[in-house]
């Protein structure tokens, strides 16, 4: 593969950031001056954004493991075994709470665990060198973050605005085609269906990477929160474009050609983006009605129709406004433009229990390996807890980290065969300066171009040159001792692949079990108690399980499972609103409805729900439309309610009857 522009940049701004680093580390007497290197390496990015928010990071996190390290000294530094179990407790809660923030955040938390294994853990029996050692490494992390920060804003910066973009030139087209095919009524298959959940997922991924913008120092914060702004937008339209299209599907054919003209309009909006004019909405609301029981039926469903046409066309206009403002064609009106400016982005959920699970394993895997040090009294022994840490850190959260682990496996091996090659063949040919510096460019620039297509790459640079006896000059170690240290990876390795296997279960058919799993115990929660907040804090929830699933469905061979899933979620609603609504009905009406709540959290789990549970919904709605002690707002609320879960679980029965 022909080396790019790109590759070639990137690898020149890191090669440059690394010597600099190392230059100065080395010049003011530093004592382990190649971590200042390796910090270059660990914080280069193609962005300016990731760069200086992963320099930020990694030194708050080495900064912050040098504190917490000294106070724990301070506590239990004259009793080893509990200084190092307090260690040990330490390291597994910040992984733990790198799991649980899923933003680049995560990386701090990732840094502060790794680095009291790192320095704090071999040093345990000598707390009186503490000092020194954290000063000394924070002092090498910070200066390869400022060399890094700068090298990046002097050579070739690149702001990722224009990526920020790219993914508004992806969503808004998909978005469009859905709503569109949705409006004209055409019906899904499994892979349009699991299609559109993967839109969904890249849509949520921006809330990933909106750390990083609020680091460039190129990303016009207007712009951002306009991303921002549009993210939240085209997340509310999911819902809505499912409940329409369960609303436009339950109509037979005489009923779609009486709402053909109102649906064309609403096309005619989507196209141009504008909001639902009047008249749409009346002639939703005004649609012939046959003589007969049909009617009370058709009366909910084109009044909930209209209701969610005319959300879903306002924010779809306002998508449009933000876009063509962003754009550079149009103005914001003042209250969108101050809505805009307090955009945030979607909150991402964490799945607090894995990450327990995952974190008691490492914790596990931690005595494990604490014992396997006393036992054998292993000098090496301290090397063995990095690398368990720093695998676990890396891939405990993964459904299948065995893959990614035998990958990691043979880059270590490659990482030793490098830094052999670099200890004991190049770097003892470097007699000067110059020469150190041609040494160091025969083995940095290849990796690095390397690294900016394939960031697994990064292993090697890190492995096989924090290794390294690298100083103002050099003395290579003793090849016994380097191979011996080396070698400690190994049960390092063992430990963590032990860890993730024994701490969970694992694979994608289990993961997707258990998130459904989740998705029905929060359903059922809801049936029980539910105010507006909990309703939308379900709503944030499951569409993350739903971005979760989709890509793991994919993975397993099911993307018809695809559209159950947003099944579920307009029956979770529908449950939350129920709850909402059932404490402001009459006796009788509230009966039913807690009839309904109770059974609903099973039905929904079920691959086909009972008739029986069909029966249960008509009769409640038969009790709350001839309720005598509920309000007529609250009788229309829990009536949408009820045929909105009818809809999503008996989308091909016959239409409710209401009882004479």
């Amino acid at each position: 593969m022909a080396l790019t522009a790109d590759q070639a940049i990137f690898a020149i701004k890191l090669y440059l950031a690394g010597m600099i680093a190392f230059s100065i580390a080395a010049w003011i007497g530093l004592p382990q001056p190649y971590w200042a290197l390796v910090t270059c390496g660990a914080c280069m990015n193609p962005t300016s954004g990731a760069i200086r928010s992963k320099a930020a990071y990694r030194f708050f996190g080495t900064f912050s493991a040098g504190v917490a390290t000294l106070l724990l000294a301070s506590v239990f530094g004259n009793v080893s075994g509990l200084f190092i179990l307090s260690l040990g407790i330490a390291i597994c809660t910040a992984m733990g709470l790198s799991f649980i923030d899923r933003t680049p955040r995560s990386y701090a938390f990732w840094l502060f665990g790794l680095t009291l294994a790192l320095i704090a853990v071999p040093a345990f029996d000598h707390p009186e060198r503490l000092f020194d050692t954290m000063v000394a490494r924070v002092s090498e992390i910070g200066l390869g973050v400022i060399v890094v920060t700068m090298v990046d804003s002097v050579i070739a910066p690149r702001s990722s605005e224009h990526m920020l973009r790219a993914s508004l030139a992806r969503w808004l087209p998909s978005m469009k085609k859905w709503a569109m095919d949705v409006v004209e009524g055409h019906p899904d298959d499994a892979q349009a269906a699991h299609d559109r959940l993967k839109s969904l997922a890249d849509i949520i991924t921006l809330s990933q990477t909106t750390a990083q913008l609020r680091y460039d120092p190129a990303v016009n914060k207007g712009v951002l929160n306009g991303g921002l702004a549009i993210q939240q937008r085209l997340i509310r339209m999911i819902p809505l474009l499912s409940a329409i299209g369960d609303r436009i599907a339950a109509l037979d054919a005489q009923e779609r050609e009486a709402i053909a003209p109102p649906l064309a309009l609403a096309t005619e909006c989507l196209e141009v983006g504008r909001s639902a004019p009047p008249r749409l909405i009346e002639a939703l609301h005004d649609l012939p009605k046959p003589d007969g029981p049909r009617a009370a039926w058709l009366k909910l469903v084109h009044g909930a129709l209209a209701d969610m046409m005319a959300d879903m066309l306002m924010i779809w206009s306002e998508i449009h406004a933000i876009d063509r403002s962003l754009n550079g064609s149009g103005d914001l009106s003042p209250a969108l433009a101050r809505d805009v400016a307090k955009a945030r982005n979607f909150p991402l959920k964490p799945d607090i229990g894995l990450a327990v699970q995952v974190s008691l394993g490492l914790f596990a895997g931690y005595l494990l390996l604490c014992g396997f040090w006393y036992a054998t009294g292993w000098r090496q022994g301290a090397n063995t807890f990095t690398l368990a840490v720093a695998l676990v850190g890396f891939f405990g959260m993964m459904d299948q980290p065995g893959r990614i682990m035998a990958v990691t496996g043979r880059l270590l091996m490659l990482a030793l065969v490098l830094s052999i090659a670099l200890n004991y063949g190049l770097l003892p040919l470097a007699t000067d300066y110059p020469t150190f510096l041609a040494v160091m460019a025969i083995f940095i620039l290849p990796l690095a171009a390397w690294i900016a297509v394939n960031p697994m790459v990064l292993l090697i640079f890190l492995f096989s040159l924090s290794g390294i006896n690298l100083q103002a000059s050099y003395t290579p170690a003793a090849f016994d001792t380097f191979l011996e240290a080396n070698l400690a990876l190994i049960p390092g390795f063992m430990v963590a692949t032990l860890c993730m296997n024994l701490s969970r279960t694992l694979g994608v058919d289990y993961q997707v079990h258990r998130v459904l799993r989740m998705e029905i115990a929060e359903i059922s929660r809801l049936s029980r108690t539910a105010t507006s907040r909990e309703r939308n804090g379900y709503v944030e929830r499951a569409l993350n399980r739903i971005a979760a699933l989709s890509t793991r469905l994919a993975a397993n061979g099911q993307i018809e499972r695809s559209a159950t899933l947003l099944v579920r979620m307009r029956a979770g609603l529908n449950i939350g609103d129920l709850r909402m609504a059932a404490d402001r009905l009459g006796a009788a009406a509230r009966e039913k409805v807690e009839q309904v709540l109770e059974s609903a959290p099973r039905q929904i789990d079920a691959d086909d729900p009972s008739p029986q549970f069909l029966t249960v919904i008509d009769t409640a709605m038969d009790t709350v439309r001839a309720s005598d002690g509920t309000s007529n707002d609250d009788r229309h609320a829990t009536l949408h309610s009820l045929a909105g879960l009818r809809l999503a679980l008996f989308h091909r029965a016959p239409a409710w009857e209401p009882a004479p």
